[in-house]
This record gives C-alpha cells, sequence and structure tokens, in this order.
C-alpha cells in the first residue's frame, strides 16, 4: 500500500551512486504525523532533490565535476570509494503518478511511494521510503 511522502523521504535514482533524502524548505502547511506533506512541485534540483553520488549511466552530465565519495553502504572500510561524474539530476516535468486529495476544499496532487521522476539522463527517482517512520 502506498504512503504520502514527507520531508526527509529517502530516494534513489536508478544512475546515482547514493541515495538522498527529499527536502522542502517551506511546508505548505500540510502535515502527516508532524512531518511537511511533498506535493507534486516539489521537485526543484538543490532545494528540494539532491545530487545521487556519481552518476552510472552511458551518457552522465559531461559539465559536472567530478566526484570521490565512499560507496554506499561501506561506511568505515578503507578505501571503499568511487570516482566519477557527480550525478546531477536533470528533472523532466513534475512528480509523476501523484495521487489527487481534496485539502482545505481544493484538489492537490500528493507525492505517494508509488510516484517517481524522470532524469533527462534517463534514470528514474523512487521513494525508498516516504518519511513517515519513526528516527531514531
Amino acid at each position: 500500500m502506498s504512503e504520502y511522502l514527507v520531508r526527509g523521504a529517502l530516494l534513489t535514482c536508478d544512475f546515482g551512486s547514493h541515495a538522498r533524502k527529499l527536502n522542502l524548505p517551506l511546508s505548505h502547511g500540510i502535515y502527516i504525523k508532524e512531518k511537511a506533506q511533498i506535493l507534486e512541485d516539489d521537485c526543484i534540483v538543490d532545494d528540494n532533490i539532491s545530487y545521487f553520488g556519481v552518476c552510472t549511466c552511458e551518457t552522465p552530465p559531461c559539465d559536472t565535476e567530478t566526484v570521490t565519495l565512499q560507496k554506499y553502504g561501506d561506511a568505515g572500510k578503507d578505501g571503499a570509494t568511487i570516482t566519477g561524474c557527480k550525478c546531477c539530476p536533470e528533472i523532466i516535468g513534475k512528480w509523476r503518478d501523484c495521487m489527487e486529495r481534496n485539502i482545505y476544499g481544493g484538489n492537490v496532487k500528493t507525492v505517494t511511494t508509488d510516484s517517481y521522476l524522470v532524469c533527462k539522463y534517463g534514470g528514474l527517482i523512487q521513494p525508498v521510503s516516504s518519511g513517515q517512520e519513526e528516527e531514531e
């Protein structure tokens, strides 16, 4: 069953080496479990969407910087790094497969765990978690 995405949801890109948290600098005033809900337009790179580590697609963005990062999941292992073009997505359109919801007397399109974004370089950006889970 799908869940609504909130600030802090974990996202991945098919071609990115690292998962990243979804951000919402300014709340829309809609909350789930006291966390700000994500809407269809919340897909701005650097505001909502961060870079996803190193891009592994066949034609990565050639104008981005080269980065060296610790491999995802290999925290504390000596020399476990990955180097390549920074995975800076270029989002095509808005969140897709959103759910329409009536809030405050108006319909808004809300993002769920079934929603996704498309990157110009071929990657699909999808939620791994809704962000609603309890933080430790």
